[in-house]
């Protein structure tokens, strides 16, 4: 959780910020890629537009602050305007996902910069930054409702997918929480986290030559 570097401001200040604006990146992407491909409603709806209230869901602010996971409200995707089975609709959704992985690597880029300048402590703080917005996108890349991966699943799979999606969905918010906490129990969150990480450091790295 966010707050738990309450005794450190710089970490703090610089990972809520850069996690707000990841939760709005990740409404703007999804209603660009919306536009994009003939769905007008979330251009018409504002989440073109950077503007926190309209993105920010208070609840999705309070749990990221309070256990290091939210979200933003709901981009309102209108799966009558796509055609291609829905495979359309699914880059919309995915395109939320890739959203959160570019602030990650950005932000990790910009630790890896203050790293080079002896900046200790920005480093921490960005690379702290790019931790929770690939955590974000980690969570996402599960198809279980209302993450961006089932949706995706649900506009792009087969009946049986859509099946077994709506079989975990009926197990409600326990359910959803009991599945993430063994997830992180087993370390899988946490590794793939690392995968991410470990990726774009040896981009980055590759990059710049640093």
């Amino acid at each position: 959780m966010i707050l738990q570097y309450y005794n450190d401001p710089t970490i703090l200040i610089i990972s809520a910020v850069v996690m707000v604006i990841a939760l709005i990146f990740h409404n703007i992407a999804q209603a660009f890629v919306a536009s994009r491909l003939g769905d007008s409603g979330p251009r018409f709806s504002g989440f073109l537009a950077f503007e926190p209230q309209r993105h920010l869901d208070p609840f999705g602010v309070l749990f990221l602050f309070l256990l290091g996971f939210g979200w933003p409200h709901a981009v309102p995707v209108n799966s009558r305007n796509y055609r291609g089975r829905g495979r359309q609709e699914a880059w919309v959704w995915l395109s939320g996902i890739g959203a959160y992985l570019l602030v990650g690597f950005i932000s990790l880029a910009i630790a890896i910069f203050f790293a080079s300048a002896r900046q200790t402590h920005l480093y921490l703080a960005f690379q702290v930054a790019a931790s929770y917005a690939i955590l974000h996108a980690v969570i996402n890349l599960f198809p279980v409702l209302p993450l961006d991966m089932a949706h995706a699943a649900l506009a792009w799979g087969n009946p049986n997918v859509r099946r077994v999606i709506q079989q975990i969905a009926g197990f409600g918010v326990l359910g959803f929480m009991v599945f993430f906490f063994i997830l992180s129990f087993l370390g899988v969150i946490g590794g793939l986290i690392n995968i991410f990480l470990h990726l774009f450091q040896s981009i980055i790295l590759g990059i710049t030559g640093l």
